[in-house]
């Protein structure tokens, strides 16, 4: 198959659907995936993944008015004792369900950590509408750990969250507004501040798919363009001059027109226009806790060489801040990577499943859950 790089390349190329989507999705929906992300059990493998082991039960989380989110609490009955250390997971952009994340959980297990997995809003057997909403999302995972603060099981003292994805832009919000959080890992979280982010990230993805500066920029400068319209409220007359600009601009770097309107469609989305509200540098900016930024070196989505030096910015002021990057992975965590495009996940075993991502991950977690909590707003001496 080509390569997801030719196929950005070339409008031409076997996929050019998918590598447009590839760099709309990206840029316009902060670093998410194409589409659905690939973080759930394999088709016919679902039943299996979810049926209840020793130590894990349901668990019911009261959000929002009408949300009510249906998780998995897995407890370390034969390691250590409650109350137990906590990690939460929270997981990308798109309906995704609990069973995504087998591998990093058994090693939290095996190392006295409990993990908290749930369906999103509206997937699986959680309530409520299904909407890709960073700020109803945030509100989810927020109150996932206020619901486990209540669980005499868990140490609220000893909280952490692991986001992948769309889930790392989140993990990081939700810290920022909850002092007594105890640590932070990303992977593959996009970092960047509103509209001036996602108009960097589709330049940095054009650019790596071998789109000339020369129009590279002007396309990006129309995709904010429509995007502040939207969000200044602009009259339709401005609306419709905007998106017909964004058709012309992409035809101009290279896209067939149906790949063009394909392209405004999925930036002219309720979604893309709250993207002004992103504020993933910042809060991981704000952060004064164990912090573990995790990217992966052939990631599509997440362009791990600029991705990781604005984690590194981000995090500076932090000492208890890491960034780590991961050869030969992808944005799924999964090793045997060779193009780290799309096509390669159902063939490359579970979401997050690289032994080297797991053993990071769980160490870390099992190093920094062991300390004694401090108080908010205090690091220790450099």
């Amino acid at each position: 198959m080509t390569s997801m790089k030719a196929a950005l390349s070339n409008g031409r190329a076997r996929s050019p659907a998918n590598a447009c989507r590839l760099i709309i999705a990206t840029a316009l929906l902060v670093a998410c995936t194409a589409h659905a992300q690939t973080n759930r059990p394999p088709a016919g493998a679902s039943a299996a993944a979810l049926r209840p082991t020793e130590g894990a039960t349901a668990v019911r989380i009261a959000s929002e008015p009408g949300v009510t989110l249906a998780g998995t609490l897995h407890l370390p009955l034969d390691r250590g004792h409650a109350p137990y250390p906590l990690a939460i997971l929270i997981q990308g952009h798109g309906p995704n369900g609990r069973g995504g994340y087998a591998e990093i959980i058994r090693h939290l297990n095996a190392q006295g950590i409990a993990a908290l997995e749930y369906d999103k809003r509206g997937v699986g057997q959680s309530t409520g509408p299904y909407k890709e909403d960073l700020q109803r999302l945030t509100a989810d995972a927020a109150a996932a750990v206020a619901a486990m603060r209540r669980n005499p099981a868990i140490d609220g003292s000893r909280i952490a969250l692991i986001g992948h994805s769309q889930g790392g832009v989140i993990a990081p919000a939700v810290a920022a507004a909850d002092p007594t959080i105890a640590a932070v890992v990303t992977l593959a979280g996009s970092v960047g501040d509103g509209l001036p982010y996602l108009r960097q990230a589709m330049l940095n993805q054009m650019r790596a798919a071998g789109r000339p500066q020369a129009v590279a920029e002007p396309a990006a400068d129309a995709a904010l363009a429509l995007l502040q319209a939207r969000a200044d409220h602009q009259d339709a007359a401005m609306i419709a001059q905007r998106r017909a600009e964004v058709i012309a601009r992409f035809e101009a770097a290279g896209f067939p027109r149906p790949l063009a309107e394909s392209a405004l469609a999925r930036i002219d989305t309720e979604e893309a226009w709250r993207a002004d509200k992103l504020r993933s540098a910042s809060d991981l900016k704000a952060l004064q806790i164990p912090v573990l930024a995790v990217f992966a070196d052939k990631d599509p989505l997440v362009v791990a060489s600029i991705e990781a030096a604005d984690a590194r910015k981000a995090l500076a002021a932090n000492p208890r801040g890491s960034v780590v990057v991961l050869d030969g992975l992808s944005h799924w965590f999964q090793e045997g990577a060779v193009t780290g495009g799309e096509e390669e996940v159902a063939s490359l075993g579970p979401n997050a499943g690289s032994p080297r991502l797991v053993a990071l991950v769980g160490d870390w977690l099992d190093r920094v859950l062991g300390e004694k909590p401090q108080a908010a707003g205090n690091a220790p001496p450099r």
